[in-house]
C-alpha cells in the first residue's frame, strides 16, 4: 500500500486525500461540461459541489467515527485527520444530498435535470476516490484465498480488494450512464438509474467487505445491505414515479 504519496520534511502528501481531491475535482470538470444540455448555469454547478462536497465529508466523517469509535476513543483528535482515511460513504451521501436538495429549492433549479446531470459524476467521483482507500488500507474486505487477495499492512491473511471492486463497478455504472445520457426518456431517469446501480453495487460488494458495516444481521445481511436495499429501492420508486408522470404529461390533451 502508499498511504503516503510524498513526504517533504514536514509536509506530507496522502495518497487518500489526494485520489479524493481527484475523483471530486473529475466529476465536477464533467459536470460543467455537461451543465449547458440540461440548462444548469456553470455558476449553479460550482456553488451547489461546493457546499455538498463541504456537507458530505462532515457526514461522511462523523457517520464513520460514530460506527467505529473505539478506533479514536485513545486519541480523539484524529477524528479530525480526514486525510488519513475513515468515510461513511453512505453517511456523506446523505447530508451531501440533503444540502444540494436545499440550495436547488431556494434557487428554484430544475431538480430532476440537476439530477441527471450530477448522476454520472457521481459514479466518476466514487470510482476514483475508491482507490485513496485501497491506498491507505482502509475499508478492506473479508479473508479470502483468490490469487487476486490482498495482504495489508497490519493482516496475516489476504483480503479481498473491496476498494478495488468498487472502482471497478462504478466506473462501470458511469459508463452506462455516460451511454445512455443522450438516450434518457424523462428527467430524472439518469438519477434513478444511478441509484438502482449503486445500490446493487453495494449490496453485492457488502457480501465481501468487513468493518464496521459488516456487523451481521438476520444472519448473513449486514447494516450496509439495509441501507443498499433501501437506496435501490427509493431508486426503483422514483423510475416509476417519473416514468408515469413522464407519461401522463406527454399524452394529456393540450387545450
Amino acid at each position: 500500500m502508499m498511504p503516503e504519496l510524498i513526504k517533504i520534511g514536514g509536509f506530507t502528501l496522502y495518497t487518500y486525500g489526494l485520489m479524493w481531491v481527484v475523483g471530486i475535482w473529475l466529476a465536477v470538470w464533467r459536470a460543467l461540461r455537461h451543465a449547458p444540455r440540461y440548462g444548469v448555469s456553470a455558476d449553479n454547478v460550482l456553488d451547489i459541489a461546493f457546499w455538498s462536497v463541504l456537507t458530505g465529508i462532515v457526514g461522511g466523517r462523523l457517520a464513520f467515527v460514530m460506527t467505529n469509535w473505539s478506533q479514536y476513543a485513545p486519541d480523539p483528535l484524529s477524528v479530525f485527520r480526514v486525510w488519513e482515511g475513515g468515510m461513511s460513504y453512505f453517511g456523506g451521501f446523505g447530508l451531501a444530498i440533503a444540502t444540494a436538495i436545499y440550495l436547488i429549492r431556494t434557487r428554484r433549479i430544475p431538480i430532476w435535470q440537476l439530477g441527471d446531470l450530477a448522476a454520472p459524476s457521481l459514479a466518476l467521483g466514487y470510482g476514483i476516490a475508491r482507490l485513496g482507500c485501497f491506498a491507505a488500507g482502509c475499508c478492506y474486505g473479508a479473508p479470502t484465498d483468490l490469487p487476486w487477495g490482498v495482504v495489508f499492512p497490519g493482516h496475516d491473511h489476504a483480503v479481498h480488494p473491496t476498494q478495488l471492486y468498487a472502482t471497478a463497478m462504478n466506473l462501470l455504472i458511469f459508463a452506462g450512464l455516460a451511454w445512455y445520457e443522450p438516450r434518457r426518456r424523462f428527467q430524472g431517469q439518469l438519477f434513478a438509474l444511478f441509484l438502482i446501480a449503486h445500490g446493487l453495487y453495494r449490496f453485492i460488494n457488502e457480501f465481501f467487505r468487513a468493518g464496521a458495516t459488516s456487523a451481521l444481521m438476520l444472519g448473513m445481511f449486514t447494516y450496509g445491505h439495509l441501507v443498499a436495499a433501501v437506496a435501490t429501492a427509493i431508486g426503483v420508486g422514483l423510475y416509476i414515479a417519473l416514468a408515469r408522470h413522464a407519461t401522463r404529461k406527454a399524452i394529456r390533451p393540450r387545450v
